[in-house]
């Protein structure tokens, strides 16, 4: 009986859900659902609409059933850098895209109390205005942290939508520049130098 395999590959304009199944020797993959995808404009600031996003898995998924049958496993890849805001159950709107700019004071004030070189030293990853790091500092500095639980990068919101679960995976985190290059965790002392609150960080998994 063959198996089949769902890969949700979403990017910043579009979206396609692709089955992989062995075939004799060969592992066949199969586009089979592509939406587009794109950033909207809300308060003068670029955001990301997860509502359409969303509606737009669940469609690809039950395309994929009613091809296939029976899915073996699913995941969703995305861009780097960008998370959603949870207060529990609840999503702290918008979801800012990348492009949003929002980070301009933020680099200033991170690069003030840890300099750009030691926050690459620490975490190798390449210095971009938008990185994690100065989004969630911006976020701080709005005051937006203040009232969340839970930051999730964008897979790891749609698999809580999906699952119901809350999964911090080690690969996204690294497009932040807050994972220690050595450890492979989150780093304890940026985290603390930077005060952000430390429920934000829980522990990575790496499967």
């Amino acid at each position: 009986m063959k198996k089949y395999y769902l890969a949700i590959d979403i990017g910043a304009s579009s979206g396609r859900h692709i089955v992989g199944y062995k075939s004799g020797d060969d592992f066949v993959m199969e586009e089979v659902y592509r939406f587009r995808n794109a950033m909207t404009k809300k308060d003068g600031d670029l955001v990301w609409d997860t509502e359409s996003i969303f509606e737009n898995i669940l469609r690809g998924i039950k395309a994929c059933v009613q091809k296939f049958g029976a899915i073996e496993s699913l995941a969703i890849d995305t861009w780097g850098v960008d998370y959603a805001l949870m207060n529990g159950d609840k999503l702290i709107s918008p979801v800012y895209a990348y492009r949003s700019g929002r980070t301009q004071a933020a680099v200033k004030k991170v690069h003030g109390i840890i300099p750009q070189n030691l926050l690459y030293e620490v975490t190798g990853e390449q210095f971009q205005p938008f990185n994690t790091v100065y989004q969630l500092y911006a976020d701080k500095m709005s005051g937006r942290l203040d009232e969340a639980t839970d930051f999730l990068m964008i897979p790891e919101y749609f698999n809580y939508r999906l699952t119901g679960k809350k999964v911090k995976e080690y690969t996204n985190a690294t497009t932040g520049a807050l994972v220690n290059a050595l450890t492979n965790k989150f780093d304890p002392d940026l985290i603390h130098k930077l005060g952000l609150p430390e429920r934000l960080f829980p522990r990575l998994r790496y499967a």
